[in-house]
């Protein structure tokens, strides 16, 4: 089986991203390609992929958000109050904004008013998982959203579903979000 990997940063993973590593909102311009689709491996780009990709197609609002306190993913994750809004375009480029005040929340999101990210991301289907790339942001990615870290998705007609898994595993932060009907 081949995979079709966009290089655009998806999503809609990146809140979960953002609560994985810290808490932060990602925003930039989308419209445009920021690059091309890249194929691995001979992948076949009216696969599995294409559908991923449609399905993620859109503007998310942040319903709910869990993070495990920072630097202990063994303890139980808690409730994190923030809003926020994921775009994931038609060419694969992620934007995120988000922000918080909740003592819950990583320091990192708390110490600017707003968040903002955008890059791309690589689907993979065979593991349900996105890869974030080529992030940028008014506050250092690193710091905020963990790129390294594993993400998986799970999306149904109106709710995406982001998780954020440490090195060992275990999940660190995990963000709901609902299809904004435009």
């Amino acid at each position: 089986m081949t995979r079709f990997y966009w290089t655009p940063l998806v999503v809609a993973a990146v809140m979960a991203a953002a609560a994985g590593g810290c808490s932060r909102p990602m925003t930039a311009a989308h419209g445009a390609p920021m690059s091309s689709p890249v194929l691995v491996n001979g992948a076949d780009p009216s696969g599995n992929v294409e559908l991923t990709r449609r399905q993620l197609t859109g503007t998310w609002d942040l319903v709910t958000l869990e993070s495990a306190p920072e630097g202990d993913a063994s303890k139980a994750r808690v409730p994190v109050k923030a809003q926020g809004t994921l775009i994931y375009d038609e060419f694969g480029n992620l934007t995120m904004n988000a922000r918080t005040t909740d003592p819950s929340a990583p320091i990192a999101a708390r110490e600017v008013t707003a968040m903002s990210f955008k890059g791309r991301a690589v689907i993979d289907t065979a593991n349900s998982e996105l890869k974030l790339m080529n992030l940028t942001g008014n506050v250092d990615p690193n710091e905020v959203l963990a790129p390294e870290r594993r993400r998986r998705y799970a999306v149904t007609l109106d709710t995406l579903t982001l998780s954020s898994y440490d090195e060992r595993g275990q999940v660190t932060a995990i963000s709901t979000w609902k299809r904004r009907k435009e």
